[in-house]
């Protein structure tokens, strides 16, 4: 068989098996074909199957490592959709470890590559990840524009109903914090009705807390103290320390323009063991308007 023939053989499996779960053969197998590229001294094949090894690495929580290569790729690769993955997956990196406005530098550039290459795939997959890095940086109208696009390409390509509801979330939440507080809140009840009714608890507590910040807004009181609550009660439940956080400063400050001074104490005491080393807390609640300082999503 001739190299570029066990190439596609070896490629073809790897891919089989990843759909599969069958990661560790996969890498096997990417590896291989990666070898086969580097036999026929074909770099963009080889780059390709570099790329194709690191989603692997990905699943595996193991492609800190292959950042460096990755850089590499995405400066000398001639073919678009491979230097798409290596943009792609470097914004991965970046993420994985919390460095979001670098992250964010790859997402925008390689959104910029996948509708350089006309690949579908491609372009679902950046118009989501450069709207949660800008959501993550607080570009919200950014984030907006690209949550409307993936929201668009997911419905014609019947998606997920519990990945459209949490892009709905998304974008509704973007909504709010640019002066459209009511389409937002809109969508992010849509979101939750949405994972209620499919019982997907477990992403309740964000759409809880995002319901709970859209309701503040409107200075309906009430109604954010009563998403708050439940968001907290499913924080706890399943282990959401970021939701609850945000979701204690947002019924403090709610209770607070309340004049509630024992309800805000109460969820200031709580909300002290997240910030054990911060002395002052209620006072810079009195100070601060939090919900004009804090990104509950970053």
């Amino acid at each position: 068989m001739a190299s570029l023939e066990r190439y596609l053989r070896l490629t073809d499996l790897a891919q089989r098996a990843f759909q599969r779960a069958r990661l560790e053969r996969a890498l096997t197998l990417f590896s291989a074909a990666e070898r086969e590229a580097g036999v026929m001294a074909d770099r963009e094949l080889q780059d390709r199957a570099f790329c194709n090894r690191c989603v692997v690495l990905l699943e595996l929580e193991r492609l800190d490592g292959a950042v460096g290569e990755l850089k590499h790729v995405l400066m000398r690769s001639r073919d678009p959709f491979t230097s798409w993955m290596a943009a792609y997956y470097t914004a991965q990196v970046y993420e994985v470890e919390e460095n979001i406005p670098r992250a964010l530098f790859y997402a925008r550039r390689a959104s910029e590559l996948a509708n350089a290459c006309g690949e579908r795939r491609a372009r679902k997959g950046s118009v989501n990840q450069l709207g949660v890095m800008a959501l993550r940086d607080s570009h919200f109208g950014e984030a907006a524009d690209n949550f409307r696009v993936a929201l668009e390409l997911a419905a014609e390509d019947g998606e997920d109903p519990v990945n459209l509801a949490v892009a709905r979330d998304n974008l509704g939440y973007c909504l709010m914090c640019t002066g459209s507080v009511s389409e937002g809140l809109d969508l992010c009840s849509d979101a939750a009705a949405t994972l209620e009714a499919l019982g997907s608890r477990h992403l309740l507590p964000e759409v809880y807390q995002d319901l709970c910040y859209g309701e503040l807004q409107q200075s309906r009181i009430a109604e954010a103290r009563a998403f708050g609550e439940r968001a907290l009660a499913l924080a706890h439940e399943f282990s959401h320390p970021t939701v609850e956080r945000n979701t204690l400063m947002l019924l403090a400050d709610a209770t607070l323009e309340a004049g509630d001074e024992e309800a805000a104490d109460a969820y200031l005491g709580r909300l002290a063991s997240h910030y054990p080393d911060f002395a002052g807390m209620k006072a810079f609640m009195h100070a601060f308007n939090v919900r004009e300082v804090i990104n509950l999503k970053a």
